[in-house]
């Protein structure tokens, strides 16, 4: 007897059965391929947007003004806890501004503040009918801890109030807080006035 040239049923489901796993191996690789990259795409946006961020903040720090008027107020630090003990400090001042969105355009009332969505920046042009201009921060940072250097008469000591609202302190330290405590090392900087008008 002769046998005919082709595939039996049998290798055929084999085949079959093959291709489907191949398949289902192949399709699951690119969809696992396709959200690791939107996870990486969403976390570098939202790096992107932190660094812009500290950037602004950073910036509107070191062009802090002094007050516009002789009696008005130039830095406000209003030191606060949360039930947990985690810091809540709240900071207001005046700045010129630089980067965007503050503009340079007019001076700046920045105030900074923890909510539960994250760090918020407020800011309202000084003098100027228009819109404020609102920045939500990192939203896993929650607290923030804020200590200023005072220099009066030579002696620089780190302070967590600051009694002096129409004089801007020598330098200022941000510690940013999540749920689990500081994160990362706070933010030195050196603030230009460090005196009254």
């Amino acid at each position: 007897m002769t046998r005919r040239a082709g595939f039996t049923l049998i290798e055929l489901l084999v085949a079959i059965v093959l291709t489907g796993v191949v398949a289902v191996l192949v399709y699951g690789a690119a969809d696992a391929g396709v959200e690791t990259r939107r996870r990486l795409e969403e976390r570098g946006h939202e790096m992107r947007a932190t660094r812009a961020w500290r950037a602004t903040l950073e910036d509107a720090l070191r062009n802090v003004r002094p007050a516009p008027n002789y009696n008005d107020s130039a830095f406000v630090l209003m030191p606060a806890t949360d039930g947990g003990g985690r810091p809540r400090d709240r900071l207001w001042f005046v700045t010129a501004g630089g980067l965007p969105p503050l503009t340079d355009d007019s001076d700046w009332e920045v105030i900074v503040e923890p909510t539960p969505r994250g760090l918020s920046l407020l800011a309202h042009p000084a003098g100027v009918r228009a819109p404020p201009r609102r920045l939500i921060g990192p939203p896993q940072v929650t607290g923030l801890d804020v200590r200023v250097l005072s220099g009066v008469a030579g002696a620089r000591v780190w302070l967590e109030t600051w009694d002096s609202p129409r004089r801007v302190p020598s330098a200022i330290e941000l510690t940013y807080w999540t749920d689990d405590g500081p994160a990362g090392p706070p933010l030195l900087l050196q603030l230009p006035l460090g005196g009254t008008r």
